[in-house]
């Protein structure tokens, strides 16, 4: 339907173009300008950035306005403007897969997180550039779901003028409640409805809401409406699918949905703790512990050679940090030693590193979890969990509490879980050990278990001399 030059049929003109025979030139604010002389309007709309086609009154595209194709969406400055308050995405402009880091911090990121972070941002880009279906990204808080989410919002609506709309699910809730609540029925019904129909819906922290059985029912009938008009929506969670309600699980799970873990932790937490005066590890009373001096010198030579061996798995480990290593053997026969130094040379490396003793790490967690203690346990607990790699220095739970025991098998199952690379060492054997936290050991797909066979490093000492 277009002539030369792409040029609509009769050049396009407007109905509401000036009369080129009239003696009077009319003068105004041309915003499509001539690609050929950007000091003239554009041939095809005469500069106002649309036309309409000349076409016979019965056409269904008679007086219907087309966008000029020399005025794309991304220069409509006063669109984008409306559009973006339209979907409270002003304040998100920033929000853009450009700005969307998957190695931040030096390279502090282990690889499995850096793979995670990419392959999240790779279906992001897919999606925004064909949407289909929805797009769910499930992660801990920071972890850059809702980065993600705007970016897909912002390139739809700066490359192809799509209405967009952002909103957090408790936000939604308090609005609806509220015009609900003030009985105004205008207010709430026209909302409810942008909501629904809009072309697409990003919502924010689905999970978080603690809804009442009327915000139930209002974000079911969100999300079944979405989900049978199939209308393209991008959620973001910190839930696993399986904890939501057997309705929107079921719904999150259907094969038009792309479900898109992020394997990473808190952005946020880990830009402070990359902050001068904010170490990410506290290795004072091990700063002698290193790789170099790591004694392998043994009576025997079974002993010398199972030392050395355990020194180049813990050396290879660094190199790659990947999944777990575990170090059993029996008091003073080097595990804390090795351990130590992997921490501290990934440390040097611009790695994040957690270390703790578990006896102490214990100690600390009934502290926090008096109600009399300042201390939070809630935050270091989700520290713990989501550390990029964390050491766990001298396992052992024979005289731990009920309370304790939980505590430290969440950390450890949570980890396995998402194979997060963590460092364990223990004096117990598997047979000792609590049974959930050895079968976690046992699974040789996440965990390499090395014992070593040698006795204390005071008693190798004492037989050489």
């Amino acid at each position: 339907m277009s002539g030369t030059n792409n040029t609509p049929p009769d050049n396009g003109r407007t109905s509401s173009s000036p009369d080129e025979t009239s003696s009077e030139n009319l003068v105004f604010d041309f915003v499509c300008r001539d690609p050929e002389d950007n000091a003239l309007p554009c041939p095809i709309c005469d500069g106002k950035g649309v036309y309409a086609l000349d076409v016979p009154l019965g056409d269904p595209r008679f007086g219907k306005f087309q966008r000029c194709p020399n005025f794309p969406v991304r220069e409509d400055r006063d669109m984008l403007a409306r559009l973006r308050r339209y979907g409270n995405l002003e304040a998100y402009k920033d929000k853009t897969f450009d700005s969307f880091e998957t190695t931040p911090f030096g390279g502090s990121y282990t690889q499995n997180v850096v793979s995670s972070l990419r392959m999240a941002k790779e279906a992001a880009q897919a999606y925004a550039a064909e949407p289909s279906g929805w797009i769910v990204f499930a992660g801990v808080v920071g972890c850059g779901k809702t980065h993600l989410a705007v970016a897909i919002g912002n390139e739809r609506l700066e490359e192809h003028g799509l209405q967009v709309i952002f909103v957090t699910a408790p936000d939604l809730l308090d609005f609806l409640r509220m015009t609900f609540d003030a009985r105004s029925d205008a207010t709430y019904d026209d909302y409810f409805e942008r909501i629904r129909n809009v072309s697409l819906l990003l919502l924010d922290d689905l999970g978080v809401e603690n809804p009442s059985p009327w915000a139930k029912e209002k974000l079911f009938q969100l999300l079944n409406y979405r989900h049978v008009n199939k209308l393209f929506t991008v959620i973001t969670t910190s839930q696993s699918v399986d904890e939501f309600d057997p309705w929107l699980s079921s719904r999150l799970l259907d094969p038009f949905v792309n479900l898109v873990y992020m394997n990473a932790p808190d952005y946020r937490r880990m830009k402070r703790a990359q902050s001068p005066g904010s170490p990410s590890i506290n290795l004072q009373l091990y700063d002698e512990m290193s790789f170099d001096n790591f004694e392998t010198e043994s009576g025997t030579a079974a002993e010398a050679e199972n030392l050395r061996r355990a020194a180049q798995l813990a050396r290879k480990w660094v190199g790659n940090p990947n999944g777990w290593l575990c170090l059993i053997g029996a008091y003073g026969s080097g595990k804390t030693h090795l351990a130590a130094a992997i921490a501290s040379q990934l440390y040097e490396n611009g790695s994040s590193v957690v270390f703790h003793t578990v006896p102490d790490l214990l100690d600390f967690l009934r502290r926090a979890f008096d109600p009399k203690s300042n201390k939070r346990i809630d935050k270091h607990f989700h520290e713990l969990l989501n550390a990029p790699i964390l050491i766990l220095d001298d396992l052992r739970l024979a005289s731990a509490t009920p309370w304790a025991r939980e505590k430290l098998f969440q950390i450890i199952d949570y980890r396995y879980r998402a194979t997060m690379p963590t460092v364990i060492t223990t004096s117990e054997t598997l047979e000792e050990m609590d049974k959930r936290v050895a079968t976690r050991l046992l699974d040789q797909r996440v965990c390499h278990i090395f014992a070593i066979q040698a006795r204390s490093y005071v008693m190798r000492a004492t037989k050489r001399n």
